[in-house]
């Protein structure tokens, strides 16, 4: 009687002992595939500051390494309240690190004298950015559309 009760504890023992050893070893090797994934960056908050002269872009970078951006390209279309046919960038800035699980926040300056934005004015921005452990680039694209609120009577359907 004394094996037997003995083997089913030992049994039971060694179980538990291999469920803690498999679920620490997936576990890590979870976390670990899954910080190797690219992870795209989200432009979370877009706002025209009047101060500065410049589109604030935030961006979040959902993934565990730091990615770059390379490079940008910007469209702007005059709505129906502006003067300006279209408008001039300052600089456009590049080689910015999006620290991981964090928000980076780049201005896009536009050239003194030209008009503030009015409302209508849309920019359309394309962000090239560059992972670690990839080679190649990759894009996102945002529509900025200033004036107009997302969540406005006006705008939903």
């Amino acid at each position: 009687m004394n094996r037997v009760i003995l083997f089913f504890i030992t049994s039971l023992i060694a179980l538990m002992i291999g469920w803690g050893v498999g679920g620490y070893i997936t576990y890590n090797k979870t976390i670990e595939t899954v910080g190797k994934i690219p992870a795209s960056p989200i432009i979370v908050k877009s706002y025209y500051d009047k101060e500065k002269h410049a589109v604030i872009f935030s961006f979040f970078n959902p993934g565990t390494l730091p990615l770059n951006v390379v490079s940008q390209s910007f469209v702007f279309k005059p709505g129906k309240e502006s003067k300006e046919k279209s408008y001039q960038v300052e600089n456009i800035p590049v080689n910015i690190p999006l620290i991981p699980l964090g928000i980076t926040a780049v201005a896009l300056k536009l050239k003194k004298g030209t008009e503030e934005l009015k409302n209508g004015d849309v920019i359309m921005a394309t962000i090239y950015y560059t992972h670690p452990l990839s080679k190649d680039v990759y894009s996102i694209a945002h529509r900025f559309e200033y004036g107009i609120k997302k969540n406005s009577p006006s705008n939903k359907k």
